[in-house]
C-alpha cells in the first residue's frame, strides 16, 4: 500500500459510527460490515481517483451516503484517546494480501484491534493450498497476481495472533476457510504456464488444463476472527456470515484434525492442555 497523509483523528463526531472498514474495496467492506451487525462505518480509500468516484457515487446512493470515506492510508492512523476502542469492530477484506510483508500486517492488525471494542474480522484469498496445487500442475489466478504480494498463510496468521494472545491483547481467535474449490474445473484454477495477472480461466485465451482433477480441503478464502475485552459472541458472528466454514484453529477448542474430522480438544495423551503446556513459556523468548 502506498504512503499517504497521516490520519490523526475524525473530527466530525466519530461516535455516530459503529465500525471501521479497512478493506481494499470500500463498498464491499461497508456492505460486509452491515452483515456483521454494523450500521454506519468509516472506510479508507488510498487511491485519490477511486476516492473521488466513491464520493460522487455517495451523492446518489443513500446506503453509501450514511457512511464516511476518508482518502488516507489506514496504516497511518494515529491511535489517540478519541478513537481508541471507539468502534464496535473492524472489517478488513482483501487488504492484507496487498500489504508489504508481515511487518505491515502486524501494524494493520494491531491498529485494528486498538480501534475496536469487540472484534476484528479479516478475509483474504487463501495461499495455504499453493504447494498442493503446484504439485498437481496448477495455481490459482490470485497466487500469481502482482498486487497480491503478501502471501500470508494460516501458520503466519497463527504466529502473529498467538503473540497478541500471549500479551493478553486479545481474547480468542479463529482461523478458518470458506468457499471450497472442489476440482480443477473451477475458473480460478489455472495451469502453471498461464501468464500472470489473469482473470478467470478461459479455454480460448489460456493454456489448456486437465479439468477432471478432484480436490479435497482446498478453499478459496482464509478468514480470521479476533475478539477482545471478553466478547464471547463468536458463534453469532459466524452465523451472520452464513458461509460453510471450515475451521482450522479455534483458541476455545484447539486445532481441527482433517484426518479424523475432529478437534484435538487442546489435549495430548497425558491429558495436558496444549495451551496449558505452552503457558509456562509465555513470558520467555526462548
Amino acid at each position: 500500500m502506498s504512503e499517504n497523509n497521516e490520519t490523526n483523528n475524525y473530527k466530525d463526531n466519530i461516535t455516530s459510527y459503529d465500525f471501521l472498514d479497512l478493506s481494499y474495496d470500500s463498498i464491499s467492506g461497508l456492505t460486509y460490515g452491515k452483515k456483521l451487525g454494523g450500521k454506519r462505518g468509516i472506510s479508507f480509500e488510498t487511491n485519490p481517483e477511486k476516492y473521488q468516484q466513491l464520493i460522487e457515487k455517495s451523492k446518489s446512493d443513500k446506503k453509501l451516503a450514511k457512511h464516511k470515506i476518508i482518502n488516507q492510508n489506514p496504516l497511518n492512523i494515529k491511535i489517540n484517546k478519541m478513537n481508541k476502542e471507539q468502534f464496535d469492530f473492524t472489517v478488513c477484506i482483501d487488504t492484507t494480501s496487498g500489504l508489504n510483508g508481515i511487518d505491515e500486517t502486524k501494524i494493520l492488525l494491531e491498529k485494528s484491534l486498538r480501534l475496536s471494542k469487540k472484534f476484528v474480522y479479516i478475509s483474504q484469498v487463501n495461499f495455504d493450498s499453493d504447494v498442493v496445487l503446484f504439485k498437481k500442475g496448477f495455481k490459482t489466478n490470485y497466487s500469481d497476481w502482482s498486487r497480491k504480494i503478501n502471501h500470508l498463510t494460516s501458520n503466519i496468521f497463527f504466529n502473529i495472533l498467538f503473540d497478541f494472545y500471549k500479551r493478553g491483547f486479545i481474547e480468542d481467535f479463529l482461523i478458518y476457510y470458506t468457499i471450497p474449490i472442489k476440482n480443477s474445473k473451477d475458473p480460478i484454477i489455472h495451469p502453471l504456464n498461464s501468464p500472470k495477472n489473469q482473470p478467470n480461466f478461459n479455454e480460448e485465451s489460456h493454456p489448456s488444463k486437465n479439468e477432471n482433477i478432484k480436490f479435497k480441503n482446498i478453499y478459496r478464502n482464509i478468514n480470521v476472527l479476533i475478539t477482545k475485552n471478553g466478547y464471547k459472541k463468536i458463534d453469532d458472528i459466524l452465523e451472520s456470515t452464513k458461509k460453510d466454514n471450515h475451521i482450522l484453529y479455534d483458541s476455545r477448542t484447539g486445532i481441527y484434525d482433517d484426518s479424523t474430522e475432529k478437534f484435538k480438544d487442546k489435549t495430548n495423551f497425558k491429558s495436558e492442555s496444549i495451551i496449558g503446556k505452552v503457558n509456562k513459556y509465555l513470558n520467555s523468548d526462548i
